[in-house]
């Protein structure tokens, strides 16, 4: 009985090293399972798992379900519910399985989403369906004020500009913001670049080649105050601009 109460004053320290040692606890914890799926597990599957395990079915396994996942494919069930250690998926995703390395053929999940996943797997693997009343109509989708507040959901509206110490540099209104971040870390802007420089940043940026001299040359001569707008809208429609940034778009990593 003596020893009750160091225990006690130990059950705090005890508490934050299950924290440290399954961060995926928090996060599970302080959210309804269908809430903490939407919010922390969809998204990662959605994002490294949907394009070979829906319609492709790569290995047999259709991940568009609950259903499915106890399914599985080839290898067997993909996950166990409350038994992330017992689970395919979670072996896969950990690097663990002799064979299974997801996702296939590039890096490793970041530790906190395979956490999250451990974590829905040891809830039940909890995966919301929608509801249907009598009629098979789907209900209407509460949508909270917290939701609404969303940054992205918000209508566009015109900042005002803010106050800068050097009222000429700016040409576009966008540069007063710029200049705005440099005042306050005590920063002058860099010297304006010359025009053959100017020209070999778009073309490099955009569509990942040099200019030609042509085209060098012609921006060079070209004094309109549109000269630089057009070398970039120019570009901006070029195949070339697809074949560069498409790559990025598609895997999502620059």
């Amino acid at each position: 009985m003596s020893r009750i109460p160091e225990i006690s004053r130990a059950l705090p320290v005890i508490f934050a090293v299950v924290l440290l040692t399954f961060p995926g606890l928090t996060s599970a914890t302080a959210a309804e399972p269908a809430e903490f799926f939407e919010m922390r597990v969809r998204p990662v599957l959605a994002n490294h798992c949907f394009a070979c395990h829906t319609t492709a079915r790569l290995g047999g396994l259709d991940m568009k379900s609950r259903e499915s996942l106890l399914q599985g494919g080839d290898s067997g069930p993909a996950i166990v519910p409350g038994r992330p250690e017992q689970s395919l998926l979670i072996q896969a995703i950990q690097h663990t399985h002799e064979r299974l390395k997801m996702p296939l053929g590039r890096e490793k999940l970041k530790e906190e989403e395979i956490q999250d996943l451990i974590a829905w797997v040891r809830m039940g693997a909890i995966w919301p369906a929608a509801e249907l009343d009598s009629d098979h109509r789907t209900r209407e989708f509460i949508i909270t004020r917290d939701q609404r507040a969303f940054w992205a959901f918000q209508p566009v509206r015109k900042s005002p500009l803010p106050k800068v110490k050097d009222t000429m540099w700016p040409e576009a209104p966008i540069d007063f913001f710029i200049l705005s971040g440099l005042d306050a870390r005590g920063l002058k802007p860099g010297k304006a670049a010359d025009k053959r420089t100017m020209i070999r940043r778009a073309y490099f940026d955009l569509i990942g080649l040099p200019p030609t001299p042509e085209d060098t040359d012609a921006f060079v001569q070209d004094d309109s105050p549109d000269a630089f707008a057009r070398v970039v809208d120019r570009l901006l429609a070029s195949p070339r601009y697809g074949e560069r940034w498409g790559r990025y778009w598609r895997t999502g990593r620059r």
